[in-house]
C-alpha cells in the first residue's frame, strides 16, 4: 500500500509539471505573437525587376538588382522578408534618362516599394540615390517581309496569283548593332506541304526574330490563289523585231513548239492569236542564233517550255 501511495504522488507531481510546462509554452507563444504583431524597424533587402517595357527601350540583360532598405512593419512581415527576398516591379514608363543612361531615382524606388506593399511596409531610409536600369534606347528600322520557304503547289496545280503579304514590311526595335544588320523579317512558312487549295493564313515571324528583337506586330496575312492547271501545246510562228531598220530576215525554224500551263476552265478559250513570239535582231551580225521569247501572253498562263529556245536566222 505504501508503494502504491508513493507512485500515485509521483504521477501527480508529473502531471503538475506537465501543466506548468504547457502553461509556460502557451504564455510564451502568446507573448511572441503579441510582439510579432507589433511594428518594428529592420534592414530588409528588396530586389527590383522591370515591367511595362516599351519598344523605345532594349533590355541588355535579365539580372535582378537588389538594394537594402530600412523599413517598418510587423514582426511577422519583417521575418517573412528576411526569409524570402521580396521583389518590386518598376514601371519603365517612370524611367528617367540622362547622359549616363536610363535610371530610377531614390523617390521612384521608395514609391514603388510602398505602393506595391501598401499597408505592409513603410520605408524609413534608403541610402541608394539612383538605380541604373539594364536598358538602352532602342534603334528602329523598317524591313521588308519575306517567306522562309516558297509555297509549293501539288501536281496538277499552280499559283494563279502573286503572293500577297499584308503588311509587306514591319518595324523592328532592338540593340542598334543588331538592328543595323537585319535585312528582312522572315516568316515561318509551312514545311514539306503541297497545296491544292488557295493559301490564306496568318504567318508568324521565325522564333529567332521574335526572341532577339521587338516588333510592332509579329504576324502578317499571306494569301495566294491556286487553280487546277493542265498542259497545252501550241505550234506558234516567230516574228523578228528590228529596231534599226527594216531588214528581211528568214528564220529556221519559223515555228516553235510551246508547252503551257493553263487553268482547266480556260483551256477551250485558248487561241494561237492570243500569243506573240518574237526574237530581236542584234547589232552584232556575227551572232548566228536568236533567243525566242514571248512578247504577248494572256495573264495567268505560264510557260513550261519553248522548243527550240533559239532559232537560226539569215538576212535576205
Amino acid at each position: 500500500m505504501a508503494l502504491l501511495s508513493g507512485l500515485t504522488k509521483q504521477i501527480g507531481s508529473l502531471k503538475q509539471l506537465r501543466l506548468i510546462i504547457i502553461f509556460f509554452l502557451f504564455s510564451f507563444l502568446v507573448w511572441i505573437s503579441s510582439k510579432m504583431s507589433e511594428t518594428h524597424t529592420a534592414n530588409v533587402e528588396i530586389q527590383f525587376d522591370f515591367s511595362d517595357e516599351t519598344f523605345e527601350f532594349h533590355r541588355t540583360n535579365n539580372e535582378i538588382q537588389a538594394t537594402d532598405f530600412i523599413v517598418s512593419g510587423t514582426g511577422f512581415r519583417l521575418l517573412s522578408a528576411r526569409l524570402i527576398t521580396p521583389t518590386v516591379f518598376l514601371s519603365m514608363s517612370d524611367a528617367q534618362i540622362d547622359g549616363d543612361g536610363i535610371y530610377f531615382t531614390q523617390q521612384d524606388l521608395i514609391s514603388a516599394v510602398e505602393s506595391q506593399f501598401r499597408n505592409v511596409y513603410r520605408v524609413n531610409q534608403l541610402s541608394l540615390k539612383r538605380l541604373d536600369a539594364p536598358f538602352i534606347q532602342s534603334a528602329s528600322k523598317r524591313v521588308p517581309v519575306r517567306l522562309d520557304q516558297d509555297l509549293l503547289p501539288a501536281d496538277g496545280y499552280a499559283w494563279s496569283s502573286e503572293l500577297q503579304i499584308v503588311p509587306d514590311s514591319l518595324t523592328v526595335f532592338g540593340l542598334p548593332s543588331q538592328v543595323d544588320t537585319l535585312m528582312y523579317a522572315i516568316l515561318d512558312s509551312p514545311k514539306n506541304k503541297m497545296f491544292n487549295t488557295s493559301f490564306d493564313q496568318k504567318l508568324a515571324l521565325t522564333t529567332d526574330l521574335q526572341s532577339n528583337f521587338k516588333w510592332i506586330q509579329t504576324k502578317v496575312y499571306v494569301t495566294q490563289n491556286i487553280s487546277r492547271y493542265t498542259q497545252v501545246e501550241l505550234r506558234l510562228p516567230v516574228e523578228v523585231i528590228d529596231s534599226d531598220e527594216k531588214i528581211d530576215v528568214s528564220l529556221i525554224p519559223a515555228f516553235v513548239l510551246v508547252n503551257l500551263s493553263v487553268p482547266i476552265e480556260r483551256v477551250r478559250q485558248i487561241e494561237p492569236s492570243q500569243f506573240v513570239l518574237v526574237c530581236r535582231l542584234p547589232s552584232d551580225t556575227t551572232t548566228e542564233y536568236l533567243e525566242v521569247n514571248f512578247e504577248k501572253i494572256p495573264e495567268g498562263i505560264m510557260v513550261k517550255d519553248i522548243t527550240p529556245k533559239q532559232v537560226r536566222y539569215f538576212l535576205d
